[in-house]
């Protein structure tokens, strides 16, 4: 995973009372699968995900490549000033949203029941979609601009690295 809870937190608040094992972790992976691994590439997300975890696993952590922490945190990447807001931000806010539109409802041996706490008031329906909807179309804008910031690099790549595919031959004189 390349986010954690406390990255979900941050840009959105949910009480630190949620059990985040059972109910973030498993929308931080469905976000993964559903919206990173398709726009990114499976290869790309997993040269992230191996530099992340071999960054906290190891007790002197290897600094990430400055172009891996610019597109998980976020930057400033041109002349004209583009930015990126980041992985991290981009993947909180799709978490989030997903969260949103499944937080009060629990599979039970009785069926699907919605809890409530003994001072709480329902939110209705309505309500839970636009605050998730919103939350996505952040999320999802803030993805374009990492696959912005990641198409930048590769056309600079590409530009110090280009080499004709045919050659020339003057004939003739």
């Amino acid at each position: 995973m390349i986010i954690t809870p406390q990255d979900i937190r941050s840009v959105r608040p949910i009480a630190e009372n949620v059990n985040d094992e059972k109910r973030l972790i498993p929308y931080i992976e469905e976000c993964e699968n559903l919206f990173l691994i398709p726009k990114l590439g499976a290869k790309q997300f997993k040269v992230i995900e191996t530099a992340i975890s071999e960054s906290i696993k190891d007790p002197n952590p290897v600094v990430l490549t400055e172009a891996i922490t610019n597109l998980l945190n976020g930057c400033f990447y041109d002349e004209d000033n583009r930015h990126c807001e980041g992985l991290k931000k981009a993947m909180g806010y799709l978490v989030y949203s997903r969260f949103v539109r499944n937080q009060n409802v629990n599979a039970t041996a009785f069926g699907m029941v919605q809890k409530q706490g003994q001072f709480s008031e329902p939110v209705d329906y309505k309500t839970i979609i636009i605050i998730a909807n919103d939350a996505e179309k952040i999320g999802l804008e803030y993805l374009k601009q990492c696959i912005d910031f990641l198409n930048f690099g590769k056309e600079k790549r590409e530009q110090r690295n280009f080499k004709p595919k045919c050659k020339f031959k003057a004939i003739g004189d």
